[in-house]
């Protein structure tokens, strides 16, 4: 729980501090990812909630990758917030899951994670991750369009998966978000991505709820039952996906997207360029709830 690692080769030493190996140091990083970290860390300390639809979801952002894939894999988790799908991969049978983050959400996925033997959770930045070339698979779920440069941050997660061993990311896609693009982010921009997170957090009610009584109201209901309508209403099939969620939930969902300091949107072209950087193969690139890429392939 307590302790220390040394570097031989350079003399370097990192603290264990409550369980966790600590690789990097907040107040020696760039402004903007420490800014990012540190709402994001506020976030995931508040927002500790469980949802028995996480695997589901997760599965939705990583497929083709079924639960089966995981077992006996080594794996690594670029950004684990909260660690939920940390914990999901450990339990699906990963031989080992390491999942980093660079801010104090590492907290939160420590507890979350405590009791799995085969997880751990360390601090450190995606930029400069302390590992050799082992893993079999690495993905990053919701992270990579929050960095100030997210190819890089692809780049860097794939260059630790062994030859012959696979990876997945998730991003927001500029196509079907030009009126996010437009309305919404310089709002964030400006001023919600500014603001105190505990004034955020009640200020985002406002259009949570309204997002809430909408997917219950209108979308989770016309989507079930099959109506024509449901295919015409804006935004349908991310509102459609979300309307099983509850309160708090959704509630996580529009604080996130309002706290962010940094949000690319990026489209399926440059995407594509990522996975030709690192020379994968069998690459599977999705759209997924037509507002957002999903990709897998081996590396």
């Amino acid at each position: 729980m307590e302790g220390e690692l040394r570097c031989p080769a350079c003399t370097s030493s990192f603290p264990i501090t409550s369980g966790i190996p600590r690789f990097a140091n907040l107040d020696r990083v760039e402004s903007d990812k420490r800014a990012t970290a540190a709402g994001f860390g506020w976030q995931w300390q508040h927002f500790t909630q469980e949802d028995e639809r996480y695997a589901e979801q997760f599965l939705g952002w990583i497929a083709p990758v079924t639960p089966e894939f995981f077992r006996d894999k080594i794996v690594l988790e670029g950004g684990c917030g909260k660690g939920r799908h940390t914990q999901l991969a450990a339990r699906w049978g990963a031989r080992d899951v390491i999942g980093i983050d660079l801010s104090v959400a590492v907290e939160t996925a420590f507890a979350a994670t405590r009791s799995l033997p085969n997880a751990h959770i360390i601090q450190a930045d995606i930029y400069h991750l302390p590992f050799a070339r082992k893993f079999d698979y690495a993905f990053s779920v919701g992270v990579l369009h929050h960095l100030p440069d997210p190819r890089g941050g692809f780049l860097s997660l794939a260059s630790k998966v062994k030859p012959g061993g696979h990876i997945s990311a998730w991003i927001y896609g500029a196509e079907n978000n030009k009126w996010i693009t437009r309305w919404v982010n310089p709002v964030r921009e400006k001023i919600t991505s500014r603001i105190d997170q505990r004034a955020l957090l009640q200020l985002s009610k406002l259009p949570a709820a309204g997002i809430y009584l909408a997917t219950k109201l209108v979308y989770g209901p016309l989507n079930r039952s099959g109506s024509f309508l449901a295919k015409h209403l804006f935004y349908n099939d991310y509102l459609s996906a979300i309307s099983d969620f509850g309160w708090r939930e959704q509630h996580t969902i529009v604080f996130d997207h309002l706290l962010a300091p940094t949000a690319f949107y990026i489209p399926r072209e440059e995407f594509e360029t990522w996975w030709r950087d690192i020379g994968a193969t069998g690459v599977v690139i999705g759209w997924h709830n037509k507002n957002s890429w999903r990709g897998t392939g081996s590396v």
